[in-house]
């Protein structure tokens, strides 16, 4: 926690004043938004493509475009959905130039309970088994990668995601659940075998 009592005051405010305070210049907000919402980008970039440096540099487009953006910014959606809109094109241009490797994701309950599961949360803490789970992720096809990472570290809806892959709830809904379904046996099994991709 900082010092600073203007920093200290941006801590508190909504995302969506802060973008207001970042169309009008305001540096303090740019940071103070910035230190909220960047390790989760950076998060959701590494799960995404592997690539510590790639990450970062999705990570300085993803905030450099919200600084550029800001000053035609609505709050017509969640502050939250508008930042990985613009990180999820980041990272899809990405494997677009490397030959990215498949991903898809979506759910909401089902996955906040597999991730946030006891078994998860002790695996993930250990970094062979942040290993694993990087390597089963890896191997995903990417609309089920691409969903589970915006629910699970961008924090998505259903909804959110749908408009965002511009698929139906019932599609990214199926994803998610493939998606740990193939996790769940990678890290039970340690092995890996992928899941039928046809959306319901």
């Amino acid at each position: 926690m900082t010092n600073n009592p203007a920093e200290r005051q941006a801590e508190l405010e909504s995302d969506d004043s802060l973008m207001a305070r970042i169309g009008r210049g305001d540096r303090e907000a740019f940071e103070a938004l910035y230190r909220r919402w960047s390790s989760r980008v950076m998060a959701y970039a590494c799960r995404s493509l592997s690539d510590r440096a790639e990450s970062e540099d999705v990570v300085q487009e993803t905030f450099l475009s919200v600084f550029r953006s800001a000053s035609r910014y609505r709050p017509s959606e969640r502050f939250g959905a508008f930042l990985f809109r613009i990180a999820g094109n980041a990272v899809r241009s990405r494997w677009r130039k490397k030959r990215p490797l498949p991903v898809d994701c979506s759910g909401e309950e089902e996955e906040d309970n597999f991730f946030q599961s006891k078994t998860i949360e002790g695996e993930w803490s250990h970094f062979e088994e942040r290993e694993r789970i990087g390597a089963a992720l890896a191997t995903l096809p990417e609309a089920q990668r691409n969903a589970l990472l915006l629910a699970v570290i961008g924090g998505l809806s259903y909804r959110e995601i749908a408009l965002e892959e511009g698929v139906s709830e019932n599609a990214v809904a199926a994803r998610i659940c493939r998606a740990r379904k193939a996790l769940r046996k990678a890290l039970s099994e340690g092995g890996f075998e992928e899941e039928a991709t046809t959306d319901e």
